[in-house]
């Protein structure tokens, strides 16, 4: 591409592509930035994005209207994108929300049942003994409530960021594998030192708008140092779960901001075969690039590793895992509970905060980020929220 592009998006994340996807099929000249996901995290110095995984849960479930809203309108865009990339990275397996009725943790519960009425969501409601006649491979608390979605599962998000990154670039959208670590105005400037004025940029750096000091203000989000336990299965312990569906779970005596989530067999780059749990009520909040890069680093924390453990074996006592091993994350939770998407100025916006619940619904956070860099209008989108920022 020569000349100045109309667009450029920071960001090589799920939905800083899909915004430039969105950006390029409309007919803008889009510079997509960002580098390619590690082959040794260990000698790498970042930035990091959290998609570099193998499985994330996908459903329209949710606790809040307008996520369900999010995920439905990407969720029917799915095969599109499948077919545009050339291989699959949806699994249609089922998701289920479980929590109580009562006590700590039914707001949860209530939450998704509320949510799923309003949309008129198909779903099954389970209960009682039905819930662990119907998924054997589960144990829950005698007053469990669950919903049960067929068309959930889960996602391979390094293979929906390659679908949208393909369906960027076959409209035109020009791919620059570096960091921005500078910007002035509309002016970025990269890490090997060249320099790109855009006629407009769009900040979709994840957890890094908040520590990397790009942007004129720190948006009020707060980023978080997250840990996963990862259990190995062999061939017939994963064929014995080969019904599974992936669930998100309010454990026994929880709070809302405590519910677990858990992924089936996924088949990951190194050839292993994995269950994935994660959720922790408390983790370490990374306040600079330098905490950040730290902790992806690492292996995560001992502490959270021997807790998911435990809630694993609670919720599949049967399960026979040959190893277990501990993953790092991050996860950006902003100040309203949706992700910040907003026209900052004629020259910058924002797209950021992810909510822990954004790989799922990316495309259509990505195609919100179109409109508002365009300097459209987000009120006749459907949407409760407007997705406005907030600073510090």
């Amino acid at each position: 591409m020569t000349g100045r592009p109309d667009f450029a998006v920071v960001g090589r994340g799920l939905m800083g592509t899909a915004c430039a996807r969105h950006l390029a099929e409309a007919g803008h000249t889009v510079v997509l930035i960002g580098p390619d996901e590690p082959e040794h995290p260990s000698r790498f110095d970042g930035p990091f994005a959290s998609h570099h995984d193998a499985g994330r849960i996908t459903r329209g479930l949710a606790e809040k209207a307008d996520w369900s809203r999010l995920a439905l309108r990407s969720i029917d865009r799915y095969a599109m994108l499948e077919e545009a990339l050339g291989e699959s990275f949806y699994t249609p397996c089922g998701v289920m929300m479980a929590g109580p009725l009562d006590g700590p943790g039914a707001e949860f519960t209530r939450g998704f049942l509320g949510a799923a009425k309003r949309l008129a969501l198909p779903h099954e409601r389970i209960e009682g003994d039905a819930l662990n006649d119907r998924f054997p491979y589960f144990r829950f608390p005698a007053d469990t409530v669950a919903a049960w979605e067929a068309m959930g599962g889960w996602i391979d998000p390094r293979a929906l960021r390659r679908a949208e990154e393909v369906c960027a670039t076959r409209a035109g959208a020009t791919v620059i594998r570096d960091t921005a670590v500078g910007l002035a105005g509309a002016t970025l400037t990269l890490g090997s030192g060249d320099i790109i004025t855009a006629g407009h940029v769009v900040m979709a750096t994840g957890g890094y708008a908040r520590t990397s000091g790009l942007l004129p203000g720190r948006p009020a989000m707060g980023v978080y140092a997250r840990t996963v336990v990862l259990a190995e299965v062999d061939s017939a312990e994963a064929a014995r779960l080969s019904g599974m569906p992936s669930l998100i779970a309010m454990p026994e005596g929880g709070r809302m901001d405590e519910d677990l989530y858990l992924l089936p067999p996924i088949r990951y780059p190194d050839g292993k075969t994995y269950i994935k749990i994660g959720g922790e009520p408390f983790s370490a909040s990374l306040e600079t690039d330098a905490e950040m890069t730290a902790w992806f680093q690492s292996d995560g924390s001992a502490k959270a590793g021997e807790m998911l453990t435990r809630h694993l074996r609670a919720l599949m006592p049967e399960l026979r895992a040959t190893s277990l091993h501990r993953a790092t994350c991050v996860v950006s939770f902003t100040e309203t509970g949706y992700p910040y998407i907003q026209r900052l100025t004629d020259r910058l916006s924002i797209l950021t905060g992810g909510n822990g619940a954004a790989a799922k619904s990316c495309d259509e956070i990505g195609r919100l980020g179109a409109i508002t860099a365009t300097g459209g209008d987000l009120s006749g989108e459907g949407y409760e929220t407007g997705f406005k920022a907030v600073f510090v």
